[in-house]
């Protein structure tokens, strides 16, 4: 089992604003949400020490991302590429760089996933 299977918070900042996520990395996959109701869908596999993949999402019309991006109508699927230490330092901060502009995020674990679910 990786040590990057978990649930997470993702404290996120952009040009326009902040926001919370939570996201589950489990099985080469990506699941999440935030509090505005977006949800995402990814998935990574682990290259060496690092986790690569990507998370798709789509902004709602009428929307304002924290990247300062605005959205008159629905968006087509946003593809986020990521690149994270598969020791994800939750007292780092990492750039993220979207197609619609750059944000900071912070992971932090609640819960680890696998043998030891209670970590």
């Amino acid at each position: 089992m990786s040590t990057v299977e978990g649930i997470y918070t993702a404290y996120l900042t952009g040009a326009a604003g902040q926001g919370m996520a939570m996201f589950v990395f489990k099985d080469g996959k990506i699941a999440g949400a935030d509090i505005a109701g977006l949800t995402f869908a990814g998935s990574y596999e682990l290259k060496e020490t690092r986790l690569v993949g990507e998370v798709r999402y789509r902004m709602p019309a009428g929307s304002v991302s924290i990247t300062g991006a605005s959205f008159q109508q629905d968006s087509d699927s946003i593809v986020v590429p990521l690149s994270l230490p598969e020791a994800i330092d939750p007292n780092e901060t990492y750039r993220v760089d979207t197609p619609i502009g750059p944000l900071n995020a912070k992971f932090v674990k609640n819960v680890s996933l696998g043998d030891n679910d209670a970590d």
